[in-house]
């Protein structure tokens, strides 16, 4: 058995979370796969992916360790994470996956994931698995109308995920804490001018080089980019929502200059601020 279907994009970013590919796949002992950090294929870079074993076995390896999963457990990668996992020759797993973008990753997964793989063990299969297997049953004939249905199946599974599962390896890094509420602290604070990267830095209990580099292998960015995003998306939640002029809008999403936030949201979005609210007025 082998299964891999793919979601359209969206029509909406409004989605906390939605699937880009699910699938499932059995008896292929020799199946393999050994990802870089940071591959070539930048549609992965960006996406979480996670494995629920329904039988078999199989290995994941993290660093030097390698741990034997089964039945009943799984594992999540977050973004632009190393990849290295495989099935058992002599009893190859039962595997489902799925591959997704989460816009509030860091509040609803929290650190799962971020720079190792989170290894779990599931209390009861079945609530999880039920969930996926929906998002195969609507993934097999997806309608575009249905892409609100996709996005809250995925928000359910991920939902009794984090409530049902219990890890199976503790992190060996003792930053994540303290750099997950030094994103929370940025992202509560990004229309604040005056923030800097050494108040962060500060309120994590690093200096600012370490801060920078543990922040960017977790988060998949530096702290300037992840403050532009926030930046960015608080400013897009204006455009669509006020009326208030792109000047109004740069000043109120901390930007000190309406110049230099056309030219930022240019580059994230690939369009001024007004060409993206004229797109979604139409």
């Amino acid at each position: 058995m082998q299964e891999h279907l793919f979601f359209p994009a969206p029509s909406s970013e409004r989605y906390v979370c939605y699937p880009d590919f699910v699938g499932g796949y059995s008896d292929r002992p020799e199946h393999a796969v050994d990802r870089p950090a940071r591959s070539d294929d930048l549609q992965l870079n960006r996406l979480y992916n996670l494995h629920l074993v329904l039988g078999g076995r199989g290995t994941v390896r993290c660093g030097s360790r390698s741990f034997q999963l089964r039945e009943g457990e799984g594992f999540l990668y977050g973004p632009a994470t190393e990849q290295r996992y495989a099935a058992d020759r002599n009893d190859p797993w039962n595997i489902r996956w799925v591959h997704f973008s989460c816009a509030a990753a860091d509040r609803l997964l929290g650190s799962r994931g971020l720079g190792e793989p989170w290894l779990f063990r599931l209390k009861d299969l079945s609530l999880v698995s039920a969930c996926m297997e929906r998002l195969l049953q609507l993934g097999r004939g997806f309608d575009p109308g249905r892409e609100a249905e996709a996005s809250a199946l995925l928000y359910e599974l991920l939902l009794r995920l984090a409530a049902d599962a219990t890890p199976l390896a503790e992190s060996r890094d003792p930053s994540v804490p303290g750099i997950l509420a030094a994103a929370d602290y940025i992202r509560g604070r990004c229309t604040d001018q005056a923030l800097s990267l050494a108040e962060v830095a500060a309120l994590a209990g690093y200096s600012v080089p370490y801060f920078s580099r543990k922040f960017h292998q977790l988060m998949n960015r530096t702290p300037s980019a992840y403050l532009l995003e926030a930046r960015v998306l608080h400013a897009k939640q204006l455009l669509v929502s006020t009326t208030l002029t792109v000047r109004e809008i740069a000043a109120a999403s901390g930007f000190s200059q309406s110049s230099y936030f056309i030219q930022c949201f240019r580059k994230v979005e690939q369009m001024t601020p007004e060409q993206f609210r004229v797109s979604r007025r139409t």
